[in-house]
């Protein structure tokens, strides 16, 4: 139940935040133009580096935290986390220090004039400040979600989400531009761990947190960790974040603008689909504290079926309605982001299968194996953008993407979860089979409401893609669920229906029993 509600939770957080983008992204870029919207996605791309200095705690806290409470250890867990703060804190300080220090490099580099030069320093000033608060405040977002309480970190982000909306349409009205975008985006990063912080004592049994619990050895029990996910996190991060650095030295910021929309929509895409894996992973690693191999099995199993469903439903719309989106959203002068954000959606797909591997991997012991792969498929993605940007422009970068992920992300990181699980590869990919089949389907609906009922708005294009998603979800519950999972629904819903009728039935009484 408590899966199931994280997982429902983790859902809605990112939809609010989907929307809010979708609303904001065209008013952002009418206020500040293009030029510094693109100046904003580079700042966005270089402040993404500094999170960096988390070197994978973070992480290998949720790991750690989640053992302890399947093994019942709350004292490890206070000393661990009490010892992680402090070194946040420290790391908190280096992290302005490098700010400081590093802007006037950073100017250089981009090549950017007097008055975007000026631009670029105060937001990253604001960003550096904000993000030395929210390193060590961090660690009670890890503790909730260690602790199977997703649900909660999830509801104070949204109203994060809210917050950030408000914010950004004030502070942009009030034409601060930039940096009010900075403005809002630093008042959500520091607020959220913030509030989070008296909702992990109050909902975390025996937490306690304070210098007396600090342990030196307990770093040495976590830097195992934390090391290998610290290299996962900058392949993560080099993958999401480097493109737009890397496409500046070739081309405009009109043109870093044009491929961060793509990169944003593909970015959401992926992340929409890392929610149930995401949701999972404190359960993997829970799982294997206690010595249940099964769950863990199964986790892989059906969790990389239904995560290849949910990716194939959302890609496959996405691909087919990319150029209709971006018109539509943010209006002609975008139309070059139409093919990057159709190769990176491709990509997007192939990355989706081997998420819940990676988990299964990284919280069973397998961590070292999946940083590394994820280096290395950073390493190689950088390698070809700069080959590739060149010879063809965006599409170049999106091009870099796909074949990492097709290469080394799916190619090696997917077999090794199965060995390790002793699963073969042929039953996971005959579970996923079905997921890609339903897309025909949706497919063929979508096209015909396109070509018959061509969307005016965005409102039409999501009332076509919900009705193709519908599609879709008809013929995944024919061919793409287990009889016991389709026994199961039917179930609920049965429940459901009788629930409705017996309370039609109280009020029709009058409310007499």
């Amino acid at each position: 139940m408590r899966t199931g509600i994280n997982i429902i939770s983790s859902y809605a957080r990112f939809l609010m935040g989907m929307l809010v983008v979708l609303m904001l992204t065209p008013f952002t870029l009418e206020m500040v133009g293009i030029d510094d919207f693109g100046l904003w996605s580079l700042c966005l791309a270089v402040s993404g580096l500094l999170a960096l200095l988390d070197m994978g705690f973070s992480t290998a806290t949720v790991k750690y935290v989640a053992e302890c409470k399947g093994s019942d250890k709350p004292q490890a867990r206070n000393e661990a986390v009490s010892t992680l703060f402090l070194l946040y804190a420290t790391l908190g300080i280096m992290c302005l220090v490098i700010v400081i220090a590093g802007i006037p490099y950073a100017i250089n580099i981009f090549d950017l004039d007097a008055t975007q030069a000026e631009k670029f320093s105060t937001v990253m000033m604001i960003s550096g400040a904000a993000l030395a608060v929210a390193l060590p405040v961090g660690v009670f977002r890890s503790l909730l979600i260690g602790s199977g309480r997703y649900d909660i970190v999830n509801i104070v982000e949204i109203v994060g989400v809210l917050l950030n909306a408000g914010l950004v349409v004030i502070l942009l009205t009030s034409q601060l531009g930039v940096t009010g975008l900075a403005i809002a985006n630093a008042c959500v990063l520091v607020g959220v761990p913030l509030l989070l912080a008296p909702l992990a004592y109050r909902f975390i049994s025996d937490l306690k947190l304070g210098i007396k619990h600090v342990r030196a050895s307990r770093l040495g029990e976590l830097l195992p960790l934390s090391f290998y996910f610290m290299l996962a996190n900058i392949a993560m991060l080099v993958i999401l974040r480097s493109d737009s650095l890397i496409i500046k030295g070739f081309l405009s910021l009109s043109a870093v603008a044009a491929f961060a929309i793509a990169a944003r929509i593909a970015e959401y895409a992926y992340l929409l689909n890392k929610q149930l894996s995401n949701a999972l992973m404190p359960l993997v690693s829970q799982s294997n504290g206690s010595g249940d191999a099964q769950t863990v099995k199964l986790i892989l199993l059906d969790g990389t079926r239904h995560l290849a469903a949910i990716a194939a439903l959302i890609t496959g719309l996405l691909f087919f309605h990319a150029e209709s989106l971006i018109v539509l959203w943010v209006g002609e002068q975008m139309i070059d982001a139409v093919l990057p954000l159709q190769v990176l959606i491709t990509a997007v797909f192939f990355s989706t299968l081997q998420l819940n591997a990676a988990n299964v991997l990284g919280m069973s012991g397998g961590h070292r194996g999946v940083a590394w792969t994820m280096l290395g498929s950073a390493s190689l993605n950088i390698v070809l953008s700069i080959t590739l940007i060149p010879m063809f422009g965006l599409a170049g970068a999106a091009i870099a993407t796909l074949i990492s992920a097709l290469a080394i992300e799916l190619g090696i990181i997917l077999p090794r979860a199965c060995r390790q699980q002793e699963v073969p590869v042929g039953k996971v990919v005959r579970n996923i089979i079905p997921a890609i089949a339903c897309a025909v389907p949706m497919i063929l609906l979508a096209k015909f409401l396109y070509t018959h009922y061509p969307a005016k708005n965005l409102m039409e294009l999501a009332l076509q893609c919900v009705v193709a998603g519908m599609a879709f979800l008809a013929a995944y519950f024919v061919i793409g669920l287990q009889s016991y999972e389709k026994r199961k629904i039917m179930r609920l819903l049965q429940s459901a229906i009788s629930a409705l009728r017996l309370r039609t039935a109280y009020n029709e009484g009058g409310g007499r029993g």
